[in-house]
C-alpha cells in the first residue's frame, strides 16, 4: 500500500477506521450520501491491515485540510496563507491551500463570521424566526450566542427551536434566504446541500449564553416540545466538562455520586478529567479509587457511558438546586 496511490475513498476509509466504530458511524450517518457510504464501506471491507505510517499520513492530511478550511472561512485566503506558512513553511502551505481550495465550496454568510454579532443583530432581528435560525446556524457559536441573548424572550425560544430542528439545507432554500437578505448581505449560495443547525448547533450556542437566556429558552421549549427540550438538556453538559467546574463544586459532586459509578466513569475518561477528580479527593480516597479502577479489568463502553451520564445527572441536579455553578459565560462566569 502506497500513500501516493490512495484514492479519496480509500483515505476516507482509513480515516474512519482510525476514528473507531462509534465516531465513524455518526460521520457516515450525517455527512455522506448513501452512494458515498456504500463506496467508502466497500473500501473499508477490502482493507485488511493498514500500515501505521500510512494511517498517520492520512490522519495528518485530514488535520491539515480541516485547519486550512477553518482559516479560509474565518479570515480569507491571505489570512490562511500567512498562518499556514508560519506553521508548515511556504511549500507545504501552498500544497495544502491548493488542495483545500479545489474542494471547498463557498459557505453562505461566511463574511458574517468575521463581523460583530451586534452588527449582525441589527439587520436580522426583524426577520422571520426561520431566517434568523438559518443565519445563526452558519455563525460561530460565540456570535450566535450574543445574538440569541439579545432577542426578546418569545423570539429566543422560537429561534432556538428552529435551530435545533434544522437539518440539511437545499440550494433552493439557501437561495431563497439570500434573496430575503440580498440588500443587507453579500453571500454565495451553496451548490450542494449543507448540513446546518441541529441539536448540537443549538447546544453550542446555549453553552455560551447567560443563565437567564438559557432558562427562558428551556421554559418555552419544554412547553412546545418536551422531547426536544430533554434531548438538548442531555447534551448541554458532558462528563468531560467536569474540568470546567470550580474545585468546591467538584468536591460537592463527589460527595453525592456512587463510588462504583465514579470508578467506572473514570475508567473511560481522559487523564485531565481523572487528575482533576483526584486533586479534589483526599490521598487515601484517591489511592483507594485508583486501586479499584486498576483491578476492575476490561469494561463495556456502554457501562462507562451510563455511569458518566448518572454523574452528569447529579451535576445537573446540584446546579438546579443552586448548590454548584456551571459557568456558561456572561455573568455566570464570575465566581465570587
Amino acid at each position: 500500500m502506497q500513500y501516493e496511490r490512495l484514492s479519496g475513498e480509500q483515505k476516507a476509509a482509513i480515516l474512519l477506521i482510525s476514528l473507531g466504530a462509534d465516531i465513524s458511524s455518526k460521520i457516515l450517518k450525517y455527512d455522506f450520501t448513501e452512494e458515498e457510504v456504500e463506496r467508502i464501506t466497500a473500501s473499508i471491507a477490502e482493507m485488511d491491515k493498514v500500515p501505521n505510517d500510512i494511517q498517520e499520513q492520512v490522519v495528518q492530511e485530514f488535520v491539515y485540510l480541516i485547519q486550512a478550511r477553518d482559516y479560509l472561512i474565518n479570515g480569507g485566503v491571505s489570512y490562511a496563507k500567512e498562518l499556514l506558512e508560519k506553521t508548515y513553511g511556504y511549500q507545504k502551505s501552498a500544497e495544502i491551500l491548493e488542495r483545500i481550495s479545489s474542494t471547498m465550496q463557498s459557505m453562505p454568510f461566511s463574511s458574517l463570521r468575521k463581523s460583530d454579532p451586534r452588527h449582525i443583530l441589527s439587520f436580522i432581528k426583524d426577520e422571520h424566526p426561520q431566517t434568523i435560525a438559518f443565519v445563526l446556524s452558519y455563525l460561530k457559536p460565540d456570535q450566535a450566542a450574543v445574538i440569541l441573548s439579545e432577542l426578546d424572550p418569545q423570539m429566543q425560544s422560537e429561534v432556538a427551536r428552529r435551530v435545533a430542528i434544522l437539518d440539511r439545507i437545499s440550494p433552493d432554500v439557501a437561495k431563497e434566504v439570500e434573496k430575503v437578505l440580498e440588500k443587507k448581505l453579500s453571500t454565495v449560495a451553496q451548490h450542494e446541500e449543507t448540513v446546518v443547525g441541529g441539536i448540537q448547533c443549538l447546544v453550542n450556542i446555549l453553552n455560551r449564553v447567560d443563565r437567564a437566556t438559557e432558562k427562558t429558552i428551556f421554559d418555552h421549549l419544554e412547553r412546545m416540545d418536551p422531547n426536544l427540550s430533554e434531548e438538548v438538556r442531555r447534551m448541554m453538559f458532558i462528563f468531560e466538562d467536569i474540568v470546567k467546574l470550580h474545585d468546591i463544586s467538584i468536591q460537592k459532586v463527589l460527595r453525592e455520586v456512587d463510588n462504583k459509578d465514579l470508578a467506572l466513569a473514570m475508567k473511560g475518561a481522559n487523564q485531565e478529567v481523572n487528575n482533576r477528580i483526584y486533586k479534589n479527593m483526599s490521598k487515601r480516597a484517591a489511592d483507594m479509587l485508583k486501586e479499584e479502577i486498576e483491578y476492575m479489568g476490561p469494561v463495556r463502553l456502554k457501562d462507562v457511558e451510563e455511569a458518566q451520564q448518572r454523574i452528569v445527572n447529579v451535576i445537573r441536579r446540584l446546579e438546579e438546586a443552586g448548590e454548584i455553578v456551571i459557568s456558561r459565560g456572561g455573568e455566570d462566569a464570575i465566581i465570587v
